[in-house]
């Protein structure tokens, strides 16, 4: 019996996931190139008239919130890569998580972190207010480093093991990448990616350290659209897409 009028078959639609490995060095396609391969033309698209304010986009000239209007915009590669880190007030996480089989109470912490990261990006829309729905996102990966103890009165560390040497009772570094085909970036995909993982290895060691802290959360490079390619401390280059 269909509970639906006209007695209309109802269908059922499969969706599916990429779970290749993302590549660092995603290159923005032109609109030229985009039209070629079959894409829509941005320029016949009904767009909202509504226009943004000169320094803040997320605003009106008149100052008031609306969400971007990125309609006339071509679809571009693009990814983004965030970190962020859960810091130990206590020895017991760093020695639970590194000895036997590497469980807490609740289970793995590892690969449920690494699970609740891949579902964060995906949910960033319905968390972040003026984030854009229904981005064509094509792959996500998150990786969670269990980082050793700092010894007290250790010297200088060199700049390469900074990220993996963190406070004296160790750390937890939580990496995301986010890759989308869309009309603009996924930098809040890929920060709501590991606050979402860190957040779970707080849940899943707080019986152990209520002390621990979230923290350092931030996009450490970006490639893609009209601002063109940023990796943290320097510029990387300068997009020449007209409109990406």
């Amino acid at each position: 019996m269909h509970l639906l009028g006209g007695g209309r078959p109802m269908y059922q639609f499969s969706r599916s996931y990429s779970t290749s490995k993302i590549s660092a060095g995603v290159e923005t396609q032109s609109s030229t190139t985009l039209k070629s391969q079959g894409s829509e033309d941005t320029t016949s698209i009904p767009d909202l008239p509504t226009e943004s304010h000169a320094k803040l986009p997320h605003l009106t000239p008149g100052e008031t919130v609306h969400m971007t209007s990125i309609g006339h915009k071509p679809e571009t590669n693009r990814i983004a890569t965030a970190v962020c880190r859960v810091t130990f007030s206590n020895p017991t996480p760093i020695s639970l998580l590194t000895t036997g089989d590497g469980l807490m109470k609740k289970g793995d912490v590892l690969s449920v972190a690494r699970i609740a990261g891949i579902m964060a990006a995906k949910k960033a829309a319905d968390l972040i207010p003026l984030a854009h729905p229904g981005l064509g996102i094509t792959g996500i990966e998150v990786d969670v480093t269990i980082c050793p103890p700092r010894p007290e009165g250790e010297g200088s560390i060199p700049d390469e093991q900074k990220m993996l040497n963190h406070g004296l009772h160790g750390s937890i570094l939580v990496t995301s990448s986010v890759s989308c085909l869309g009309r603009t970036g996924v930098e809040m995909e890929a920060m709501t990616s590991v606050l979402g993982a860190a957040l779970t290895v707080y849940d899943m060691c707080k019986a152990v350290d209520k002390g621990m802290v979230i923290g350092e959360a931030r996009v450490i490079r970006k490639r893609g659209g009209k601002s063109g390619d940023w990796e943290e401390g320097i510029r990387v280059s300068s997009s020449k897409h007209s409109s990406g």
